[in-house]
């Protein structure tokens, strides 16, 4: 099955939000945009070439396969199996699609590597990381379609052994957007059971300078995306382009088209944070009330799980150019995360769709 843009477009949903469109904003602004990413995408070329040269990944994370499928031939698609498994068992193994961030414009799959081993250690799942083509010279919806014929493609490959029944879906930031609006594309719709996401971007309809000003939080660290998220914005999003188009911004989708189960987790230090808290509240059914988001309370109900990692800024997960002692403190700061995470997943694949396993477990 060929999975192409005309092929899983759909149609116009009556009940979508009054359109906001971006505007076209002034050349000394773009042409700003432009200088700093292109800036951005070259040296983080050059970093992650010469720090997989000086210090090559040992075997112990590398992917057990690296598959180039035709519907993308120059996108790669990395496959780690849980340790252990023997594919003499014919055992089908649930199946987790993870795609990583990087503002849609910079990174590749390899840069979680340690993250995908370390998931299919802990979760007995096979782990899938794929990868989209990358703004500016690929914009939305591009990318989306990306990941959709990819993961379709995955699923339908024969000789991989997923368990149908039991397909998963997360990403990091930019990814984890994708995550969510790749999701809503037949034939993943329906078929992707659960979502964890990290610090998602999940509404486009507030320009990078209203975030920024209705952050939640009145202390801390900058902003790790503070000026990165206009050269994001420039390059992803179109002029012209519906800001709260649903394959865009999930934020403002049916609830009927995301996967039933969903896991958010955001960062206490982090101009994303306030969407996605309001996303995921208004998901659950619960109230977020706009003078209680500065101090959150973690929760879950039915289906649907919020984490806020404290004292912790955009991009907490992954700790690149950081030295050991930074490196251990980060990864102890996920350690409790990521143990309910592994929880969660295996609760979201067993239960039902509505969710009746969830609550004899809260």
């Amino acid at each position: 099955m060929t999975l192409t843009e005309t092929a899983i477009a759909p149609g116009p949903d009556p009940e979508a939000p009054p359109p906001v469109l971006k505007i076209l904003l002034p050349l000394p602004h773009r042409l700003n945009c432009f200088l700093r990413l292109w800036l951005l995408k070259f040296l983080a070329t050059v970093f992650y070439a010469l720090d997989r040269l000086i210090h090559p990944p040992p075997p112990s994370i590398r992917p057990t396969l690296i598959k180039h499928y035709p519907c993308r031939p120059k996108l790669q698609t990395r496959i780690f199996f849980p340790p252990n498994y023997s594919s003499l068992s014919g055992t089908l193994l649930p199946t987790y699609l993870s795609i990583h961030g990087g503002g849609f414009a910079v990174g590749d799959p390899q840069q979680d590597d340690e993250w995908c081993t370390m998931w299919a250690k802990r979760t007995g799942h096979l782990v899938i990381s794929l990868d989209y083509s990358k703004a500016p010279l690929s914009t939305f919806p591009a990318p989306v379609y990306d990941v959709a014929a990819l993961a379709t493609a995955v699923i339908e490959d024969a000789s991989l052994p997923i368990d149908k029944s039991k397909i998963s879906i997360g990403g990091f930031s930019a990814g984890a957007n994708l995550a969510l609006c790749a999701s809503q594309l037949p034939p993943l719709k329906g078929l992707i059971k659960a979502a964890i996401v990290y610090y998602p971007i999940v509404n486009w309809d507030h320009t990078p300078a209203d975030k920024l000003a209705r952050r939640p939080y009145k202390t801390g660290p900058k902003d790790n995306l503070e000026e990165a998220s206009y050269w994001f914005d420039w390059a992803y999003v179109p002029a012209k382009t519906n800001r709260r188009h649903h394959l865009l911004s999930p934020y403002h989708t049916n609830k009927s088209n995301l996967p039933p189960w969903i896991y958010m987790i955001a960062a206490e230090w982090d101009m994303l944070r306030l969407e996605a808290q309001i996303m995921i509240h208004e998901l659950a059914g619960t109230n977020l009330h706009l003078r209680d988001a500065e101090h959150p309370e973690d929760f879950e109900a039915g289906t649907y799980k919020w984490t806020l990692a404290k004292k912790c800024r955009h991009g907490f997960t992954h700790h690149f150019g950081l030295r050991a002692e930074a490196k251990k403190k980060r990864e102890e700061k996920c350690k409790s995360i990521y143990d309910e995470a592994v929880e969660w997943i295996a609760k979201a694949l067993e239960a039902g769709n509505d969710g009746t396993t969830a609550e004899k477990n809260i």
